[in-house]
């Protein structure tokens, strides 16, 4: 007895094989993806250290000249927070200069919430120059003298 593959084999040499009962099978689905929001912030320049002298002190605040630039790129379309943390017990506020207004934020820092101009942010990831100088409110009792620089700032993007 010859099976199938034999009597295929068979037929080959006799140049007819044959398939029978092909078929055409197709099949369809779907893809999706999602893309997670993500900001990054690219630190230029920021002031390494700041100088606190006794006119600083008794005016209660020191301005510091020294821009702090940052890029931050973002593919959010709502926009980002740039968040500022301080560091050490030596600040009673900090007034951030470089937006539409002065923003105030307490002792511990805060959140500036920053939209894309022109409404809706698009597609695709987007960039924004900051140049941004600090107002530093001194708590009393501070001695005047050399520190290290206070601020800390992180970005992180705005829910949709």
């Amino acid at each position: 007895m010859v099976g199938p593959t034999g009597a295929c084999a068979g037929l080959l040499l006799a140049g007819n094989c044959v398939t029978v009962d092909a078929r055409e099978a197709r099949t369809s689905f779907t893809v999706s993806a999602t893309v997670t929001a993500m900001a990054r912030i690219e630190r230029r320049s920021e002031p390494a250290f700041i100088e606190i002298t006794a006119a600083d002190m008794r005016r209660g605040y020191v301005d510091v000249l020294q821009p702090t630039t940052l890029q931050v790129r973002s593919n959010s379309p709502s926009g980002f927070a740039l968040d500022l943390m301080t560091v050490g017990p030596m600040l009673d506020g900090v007034i951030v200069r470089g937006f539409a207004g002065d923003q105030s934020l307490g002792a511990e820092g805060g959140s500036i919430v920053q939209r894309w101009r022109g409404g809706e942010g698009g597609r695709g990831a987007q960039t924004m120059d900051l140049s941004l100088t600090f107002r530093l409110v001194l708590l009393p009792g501070l001695q005047p003298g050399t520190y290290a620089w206070p601020v800390r700032v992180g970005v992180r993007p705005l829910d949709q």
